[in-house]
């Protein structure tokens, strides 16, 4: 898989960058806080979800299924964003972060957590940022999604900062180990962090806005998509 991505560098430099992927992992689980990785896993245990296989856990999906665009197709009812980073190299190597959001289908879920991850088609931001740019001051990256309201408004779903989940270098070393299992050696890996826990528990939300922010170098990436439902027919 190849994407062409736009970059925005620290020095305020816009480039194109062809970043490049074999396999891709939404990675579950992947809190440093592990009382914040158990509030996430009671919020899918009340949706019938089992409890994984490991903490964390690796969901190995599609590689062409990752799209920069405002909607998302589902089927059912029963599908829900979730605000995290996307990671993925260029050709020589360099690592890029940027604003995704891992969208399940909360229903398949209670099934197989795998097949939900696979039914659903991937979100992620046009823009992205050189972790070398921001490696040093990664923890402080602050991440939110926000839903629709009653009142037509749109509230927090979910807030915290790069801080709350483990570090790239730790999610591709296991990333590595798990895929060396399953496919050839030498396959370029890009990444789905992990999430944050749903402020008040999940929501299935015809609209999911979410932001990455930079506090040190002062700026952000935001994009917003809406969620398409399609029938569920036999």
């Amino acid at each position: 898989m190849k994407y062409d991505a736009v970059v925005l560098c620290s020095g305020g430099i816009r480039k194109r960058v062809m970043l490049e992927w074999d396999q891709c992992v939404a990675v579950g689980y992947a809190g440093r806080n592990q009382e914040s990785v158990q509030a996430h896993v009671d919020e899918l245990v009340k949706l019938g979800v089992s409890r994984p296989y490991a903490i964390p856990a690796m969901y190995w999906i599609d590689p062409e299924r990752i799209f920069s665009r405002d909607f998302v197709n589902v089927v059912g009812e029963e599908t829900s964003g979730e605000v995290e980073v996307f990671l993925a190299q260029d050709e020589r190597g360099e690592l890029y972060v940027t604003l995704a959001s891992d969208h399940t289908d909360r229903g398949l879920e209670s099934v197989s957590v795998s097949k939900a991850k696979q039914i659903c088609s991937k979100i992620i931001a046009p823009c992205f940022w050189k972790v070398d740019d921001v490696r040093k001051h990664w923890d402080e990256i602050e991440l939110l999604s926000e839903i629709p309201d009653e009142n037509g408004s749109f509230r927090v779903y979910q807030k915290g900062s790069l801080g709350d989940l483990l570090p790239p270098e730790r999610l591709f070393e296991m990333a590595s180990e798990d895929l060396s299992a399953i496919a050839p050696a030498g396959q370029k890996i890009a990444l789905f962090s992990g999430t944050l826990a749903a402020l008040g528990g999940i929501v299935y939300a015809d609209e999911f806005r979410m932001t990455l922010s930079d506090p040190r170098l002062v700026r952000r990436i935001e994009f917003a998509y809406s969620i398409r439902s399609l029938p569920d027919r036999n």
